[in-house]
């Protein structure tokens, strides 16, 4: 039996699968090394009773936060200690979006969540093409950096009128709270990301139009667009942020005649497929 695990920031699906190719599925929080302590790490794993007395041949963990070598080092160290006799993997989810969407065919793939990131893959080597430089620096199209915008607009006061009142109605958000939550509390990616429900549920206004195909086409010109190949090949994304608003990212692929290879809210179950036809 194997374990194959995909986790971003927000969510960690978890699969075990067994000889006969069954699979026990199961999801957690998000699992970011980059945010969590070697003693977090180990808590949760004891914690959930689905690996309790559980034997594994391999370990196949995909996270974000991997390039970060101290972090993903840690993550292998507490799986290493958890998990004993066993062999353990730590990959990038850059490299589980890649594998869970291959169809046998060079391809740009693009993580669209609550962070972003995109490579080229062509089916064994993952090329990064732009660094990845988290939310503060980077991390354009993603949950983040949306939330950010929105939220900003919303503190500004700068939000349509009848947008305001219907954030205000949703969201009890002060500006201490904001700041409070942004710059002092955990995880402030995952806070920023809790608003993009809202411009799901107000995609069709005007503003949140142009705000979306703003953010997009900024991901697109700077990860894409500028790269010398990228009318040769197909690009895949994958997340719930490109999937949510697949709609307005394929206009914009079209107008600048991307193709577009398809949208996938979780690689994971491609990423299960990729395993069970390399076991």
């Amino acid at each position: 039996m194997i374990l194959i695990v995909e986790s971003g920031s927000t969510k960690a699906d978890w699969v075990l699968l067994h000889a006969d190719g069954s699979e026990t599925n199961f999801r957690t929080k998000g699992w970011n090394p980059l945010l969590l302590t070697e003693e977090e790490m180990l808590e949760r794993l004891n914690s959930y009773k689905e690996l309790s007395e559980k034997r594994f041949t391999a370990v196949y963990f995909y996270t974000a936060g991997f390039s970060h070598i101290k972090s993903s080092e840690s993550l292998h160290y507490i799986l290493s200690a958890f998990f004993s006799e066993t062999h353990i993997h730590v990959e990038s989810d850059m490299l589980a979006a890649a594998r869970g969407v291959y169809n046998h065919a060079p391809q740009f793939v693009a993580i669209l969540g609550t962070g972003s990131n995109i490579a080229f893959f062509d089916g064994e080597e993952l090329e990064q093409l732009t660094p990845s430089l988290g939310y503060v620096l980077g991390d354009e199209a993603s949950g983040a950096s949306l939330g950010k915008v929105l939220l900003r607009a919303y503190l500004y006061k700068t939000l349509p009128k009848d947008l305001y009142l219907q954030f205000s109605k949703v969201y009890s958000v002060s500006k201490d709270l904001a700041l409070q939550s942004v710059y002092r509390e955990a995880q402030p990616n995952r806070f920023l990301a809790s608003f993009v429900p809202f411009l799901v549920d107000h995609q069709s206004h005007v503003y949140v139009q142009e705000l979306l195909r703003k953010e997009f086409y900024s991901f697109l010109k700077i990860h894409v667009l500028s790269h010398p190949l990228h009318l040769d090949y197909s690009i895949s994304f994958v997340g719930s942020v490109a999937f949510l608003f697949q709609d307005i990212m394929s206009d914009l692929c079209e107008e600048n005649k991307l193709q577009v290879a398809g949208f996938k809210q979780t690689p994971i179950h491609g990423l299960v497929s990729y395993h069970k036809t390399n076991k």
